[in-house]
């Protein structure tokens, strides 16, 4: 990492430069394994006149504040272990909430400046946690129109049984299901209802700053499906393969960039490249693994796609319009198949 230009995280209104160590074993550690990724000398100064610090009984002082309780194992760790290291450091006492309970966290202490540097280590256990906990959400753009389910339904017909049917780890497991089609705009982790106000808050930012004035200028957003790719480039052993979206001059593109863009601006997206991919998922080896693969990370499979490429890999799966924008849970089938929405905007108004 450059020294110069540190990654910049922030924490309840608070910038933090995270310089990272080498070695770090971010997608491997388990929730209740301490996690030294983070150094408090690493850490930017910051004004501490927004910590509220009040007297408390008769010689002592108190600050309490807010977790979401996904936190909570990362801050008090195995046994209680970091918990107790921050007392022991700190010269204060901490009372977090049990685990999977929600409430506020309270530290408490005879100096101000020991509350303070507790504080800011909680803080720095969240930045590290936040990199290991699971999506929850994420901003989609659904495209589970009849007419483009229908190609899909026939694009899946043919493989299992004419082009892909010989083909190797090709089975009907690893399709997407038709009525959850749809175009991924950035991912998300609300983990608690503040968070997922916010996350509603900047999508109706984004519809009134962002999209609509774009369809004012433009009209309707076109989106088209043709083609196939893959995430890799090796057509024998092939993870992901996705419809290709056609956006010809680039008014899409342009649009989720900028939503992202916002979304990172006020914290709830990491973004993870400099551009959204446009692209419709239509089949995924991880689809077919079991949870119990997934939380003891089996590598993932992968497909022989050379004969379905040969065959479809200019096919249309159809045209719309951008017409609405969710935010999507994760893990959830709504009535009519979809996944369940805390919210979405719709944008054919007036058309």
């Amino acid at each position: 990492m450059n020294v110069l230009k540190p990654e910049l995280v922030w924490v309840d209104g608070r910038c933090y430069r995270h310089f990272g160590k080498k070695n770090s074993s971010d997608h491997t550690t388990t929730p209740y394994v301490e996690d030294d990724d983070l150094d408090i000398e690493d850490v930017e100064e910051f004004d501490d006149n927004d910590i509220e610090i009040v007297p408390y009984e008769s010689s002592r002082y108190k600050h309490t504040f807010s977790v979401p309780k996904s936190y909570f194992p990362f801050i008090v760790g195995t046994k209680h272990t970091m918990r107790k290291k921050i007392e022991a450091e700190t010269k204060t006492s901490l009372q977090i909430p049990k685990v999977g309970q929600d409430g506020d966290i309270v530290i408490t202490g005879f100096y101000r400046n020991g509350i303070i540097s507790a504080r800011r280590r909680i803080d720095l256990l969240i930045i590290a946690a936040r990199k290991k906990l699971h999506y929850t959400h994420f901003l989609s753009i659904p495209l589970n129109e009849d007419h483009i389910t229908m190609k899909f339904n026939e694009f899946k017909n043919d493989i299992l049984t004419n082009s892909g049917k010989t083909s190797r780890g090709v089975d009907e497991n690893i399709f997407q299901t038709p009525s959850k089609l749809h175009m991924t705009i950035g991912m998300l982790k609300l983990l608690d209802d503040v968070e997922k106000e916010q996350a509603i808050k900047a999508l109706d930012y984004c519809k009134e700053n962002i999209v609509m004035p774009a369809i004012k200028k433009y009209g309707q957003i076109p989106i088209c499906l043709q083609g196939i790719s893959i995430m890799n480039d090796d057509l024998e052993k092939i993870k992901v393969l996705y419809a290709k979206v056609v956006d010809a001059n680039n008014v899409l593109q342009e649009i989720l960039d900028e939503i992202v863009n916002y979304y990172a601006s006020v914290d709830l997206i990491d973004k993870e490249r400099e551009n959204v991919k446009l692209h419709v998922t239509l089949m995924n080896t991880n689809f077919k693994r079991t949870d119990e693969e997934k939380r003891m990370k089996v590598p993932v499979e992968t497909f022989d796609g050379k004969d379905i490429f040969k065959a479809h890999e200019n096919v249309t799966f159809g045209e719309t319009v951008l017409k609405q924008i969710h935010i999507s849970q994760l893990g959830t089938v709504s009535s009519n198949g979809y996944y369940q929405a805390i919210a979405k905007i719709n944008l054919t108004e007036g058309f």
